[in-house]
């Protein structure tokens, strides 16, 4: 089925929600675009749409979206999910500027929404939001989650949802990772197989953001390093998707990467790479230790 576009948002759950909000404005430069029944909406500045939703209350991804080209697209997938046996829940006009959706599980619990926006421009640099800051990253660019079952997760992006398979890693009968896109550029949606004795639910790896180049991502670094965010990992170079990365855990409780130069891809055979350091190292530093921790599933 496919025609989807992009990721459209993550919603998260932060510890504080205070401090969180003045992180991602003050800091980030993201701009606040609406409050609601407890939750802080924000985007890049660059279109009036949201691409964070913020709630208090613990840590980790409550849902996340993707676009579709039409309202009825969403209609067919509904239609699609439910003849597959997946239960389905609309969700239009639930979130703002959301116009049609409908809301799904992944086969590892981690809420998937499919949803038209009322704004659809393409961003333009010299038409933003008055309180977008210079370092405020220009889009909201893919999840990756921890899986117990990266090979059901995977299928279900594929197999029902329509998404392509951009890279895999590690044995073919015991995958690492998997990067799966909604269109060209290399991936929406990361999964990596859940550490031993993690939990048997998904959960959040990181929500990652995208900038138009080095010089950007720079600025961003060391506006954030400036406010006492120490780096995780980076800055480096990952091999599957080319993307030069740094990763930070901020205020409220996630991770969050920061990414430029992602691959462009329009092959329909996935790469495979021999193991996940290999997949996720071109140049820069191994993962550390922490790399194996996620913040978490947000269960309603």
């Amino acid at each position: 089925m496919a025609d989807l576009q992009r990721i459209e948002h993550a919603s998260v759950h932060v510890e504080d929600l205070e401090e969180a909000t003045e992180f991602y404005t003050d800091a980030m430069g993201l701009v606040e675009v609406a409050r609601e029944n407890g939750t802080v909406y924000l985007g890049t500045g660059l279109t009036e749409n949201f691409e964070l939703a913020v709630t208090e209350g613990g840590t980790g991804i409550e849902h996340f979206a993707v676009r579709a080209d039409s309202a009825d697209l969403v209609d067919e997938y509904e239609g699609e999910l439910g003849a597959r046996g997946v239960e389905t829940e609309r969700v239009d006009g639930d979130e703002p500027g959301q116009e049609a959706g409908v809301r799904f599980e992944m086969p590892s619990g981690v809420p998937m929404e499919i949803v038209t926006v009322a704004d659809e421009d393409y961003p333009h640099g010299n038409i933003s939001l008055p309180s977008r800051a210079g370092q405020a990253p220009s889009s909201i660019d893919h999840v990756q989650f921890f899986t117990p079952d990266i090979d059901a997760d995977l299928g279900f992006l594929r197999d029902t949802i329509g998404m392509a398979v951009s890279d895999i890693a590690g044995p073919m009968d015991d995958l690492e990772v998997a990067f799966a896109r909604c269109n060209t550029l290399h991936h929406d949606v990361a999964l990596k197989q859940m550490p031993e004795g993690g939990p048997d639910h998904t959960s959040l790896h990181h929500v990652a953001w995208g900038f138009d180049d080095i010089g950007h991502l720079k600025l961003f670094l060391d506006t954030v390093s400036g406010r006492g965010m120490d780096f995780e990992r980076g800055i480096g170079r990952h091999y599957a998707g080319n993307n030069l990365y740094a990763y930070i855990w901020e205020p409220g409780g996630n991770r969050f990467e920061l990414c430029a130069e992602m691959a462009v891809v329009k092959t329909d055979e996935p790469d495979h790479a021999e193991d996940y350091l290999s997949a996720t190292t071109a140049w820069g530093p191994d993962p550390p230790a922490s790399f194996d921790e996620g913040s978490g599933l947000v269960q309603k």
